[in-house]
């Protein structure tokens, strides 16, 4: 599995599908709002299949940073839609829809899967807080 593809991948995926700018690589600093893809815990599980499948499954974070500022009603409205807890017409899909709508991400990979949003609120990245959340992703792969 070649997880720097797999990350570009998902974060070209979540652009083009809900117009959040989003990067696959960890950056020193960012501009919300954005979705940042970062390693999740456990990273990697090695045990997931018998040999000789050797396949193993990722855990990935989206990040989603939506403003650096204290959340406001239209800020908090938008980690929602984000989220996919609340619409807007104008918006495409949300994140977890975008990460799903390609599941072997070009043939990068055998699956992947949205599982949960957790730390919704104050957010830490490089040192600044941001009004956001965080998605983990499963992706399984040999």
């Amino acid at each position: 599995m070649d997880l720097t593809a797999v990350r570009n991948k998902l974060a070209d995926n979540i652009t083009l599908f809900t117009g959040l700018r989003a990067e696959g690589q960890a950056r020193d600093t960012v501009s919300p709002p954005c979705a940042v893809i970062i390693p999740g815990q456990p990273f990697i599980n090695y045990a997931d299949t018998m040999p000789p499948l050797s396949a193993v499954t990722v855990n990935l974070v989206v990040l989603l940073l939506i403003s650096d500022a204290a959340p406001l009603e239209k800020t908090q409205r938008a980690l929602d839609i984000y989220l996919g807890v609340d619409s807007d017409p104008a918006v495409g899909s949300s994140v977890p829809e975008a990460i799903e709508e390609d599941q072997q991400l070009g043939g990068l990979i055998h699956f992947i899967q949205a599982v949960t949003a957790d730390n919704y609120g104050r957010v830490d990245y490089g040192g600044v807080t941001y009004f956001g959340a965080r998605i983990k992703v499963l992706i399984g792969g040999i």
